[in-house]
């Protein structure tokens, strides 16, 4: 997929006239910024405060993308068949509550319960929000999309930057209760904007719409599998990584350094797609991720020391950044016309991976240790980078058959 311009006729304020671009972005940064804080703690929180097994560990994790993967679903049918805004409004809410909980619940079953119920709720506003973005810059043509939704993946990172130091100062002052109460009233300013921006959910724009038959499920399922391999390794990886500095290697500040540095890499590489819009369309980069990110936790089982966990977040981000954008791209040119279709798969790949993340977090540590885990997402990028090279292989004959039959036909 290429843009229909060149980059430089493709003028950035093009998407500030977005009808509520400005208000999306905002709710973006301020609800990404609240899960920063709290997600790069979650672990912990269940570890050292409340004293959870591996194993209680792990239905903690996983209870919430069960419930995450069936919401997501659910509106983002729904917002391509009628569009209404109560969902995005309703998921927020659920986000601001499940957070605030987390600062004072300290009964394994009780938080595993609320996290279910809040933190599923709270899973769709991420696919959501981007298609209700996306179809508001279907209005201004495919360049204003890619770079549209380029530069909201890239706030996404900017959030990760800001959200672990921040947390980590909260974390120090005043504790865990801090950063969750933090988060939850970062929360809260999104549902405000939300609320008060009056958001009108319309249909996408583009009137080339996908139907939703079994044959185009499973031209995206090698796509989404991959995808899911990518949020599997990125989800258990951080766990492990936060869980293995605070306990072995450094302290919980080097745990939020850690992840903003991260995330302050990954806004580079995903700033080249916000000034060149047609890096996003060329798959291949998908393949560049994977080994990059693959590279990372290689470098963390070869050299298990801060200096590498710290020079390795620069593959770690390169890989994140890559693959978050291409990726999300990738799924919607399958389903032309859904964004709100599209963006639940590509949220449903990331809820997926916290899933399998929180059961191979508990399960898998418990039987080998939670370094072990690198070794087990190094695998997962192997396997990520197989089926994509697969996909393409398969895509490549299928062309080639349909080029050659054409060719037949316009001989006869």
């Amino acid at each position: 997929m290429q843009c229909d311009r060149p980059k430089d006729e493709i003028p950035s304020t093009r998407l500030w006239r977005a009808p509520l671009f400005l208000p999306v972005l905002s709710a973006v940064l301020l609800a990404m910024v609240a899960e920063a804080m709290a997600g790069s703690y979650m672990a912990l929180l269940a570890v050292q405060k409340i004293g959870m097994s591996p194993l209680e560990l792990s239905a903690f994790l996983t209870v919430p993308a069960v419930t995450g993967i069936a919401v997501t679903t659910l509106f983002g049918h729904l917002q391509d068949r009628k569009p209404v805004v109560w969902p995005l409004l309703l998921s927020l809410f659920a986000k601001v509550v499940g957070l605030g909980a987390c600062a004072y619940i300290m009964q394994t079953w009780l938080l595993i319960l609320g996290a279910g119920i809040f933190f599923g709720l709270s899973a769709a506003s991420f696919a959501l929000l981007f298609a209700v973005a996306k179809a508001k810059l279907d209005q201004l043509g495919e360049p204003a999309v890619l770079r549209g939704m380029a530069l909201l993946r890239l706030v996404a990172s900017l959030s990760w930057t800001i959200g672990p130091a921040l947390g980590a100062v909260l974390i120090f002052a005043t504790g865990y209760e801090g950063v969750y109460l933090g988060a939850a009233s970062l929360a809260a300013s999104a549902l405000a904007i939300v609320t008060f921006a009056r958001m009108r959910v319309l249909p996408s724009a583009d009137e080339n719409k996908a139907q939703l038959s079994g044959s185009t499920l499973l031209c995206a399922a090698p796509a989404l599998l991959a995808l899911a391999a990518f949020h599997t390794a990125m989800f258990m990886g951080s766990n492990a990584m936060s869980i293995v500095v605070a306990q072995d290697l450094g302290t919980q500040s080097d745990v939020g350094i850690l992840f903003s540095l991260c995330a302050g890499l990954e806004v580079i590489v995903m700033g080249a797609f916000v000034a060149w819009p047609s890096l996003s369309s060329k798959h291949w980069l998908l393949l560049v991720g994977f080994l990059l990110f693959g590279g990372y936790f290689l470098m963390a089982i070869a050299w298990p020391t801060m200096l590498s966990l710290y020079i390795g977040q620069l593959p770690r981000a390169g890989g994140i950044g890559i693959i978050s954008i291409v990726g999300m791209e990738m799924v919607q040119a399958m389903l032309p016309g859904r964004p709100g279709t599209a963006s639940a798969l590509f949220g449903n790949t990331i809820s997926v991976g916290f899933l399998l993340s929180g059961l191979g977090t508990g399960t898998y540590a418990d039987a080998f240790g939670y370094w072990s885990l690198f070794t087990l997402c190094a695998a997962l990028c192997v396997f990520g980078a197989m089926v994509l090279v697969f996909h393409d292989v398969r895509t490549w004959r299928r062309d080639g058959d349909v080029a050659r039959q054409s060719n037949r036909d316009d001989r006869k």
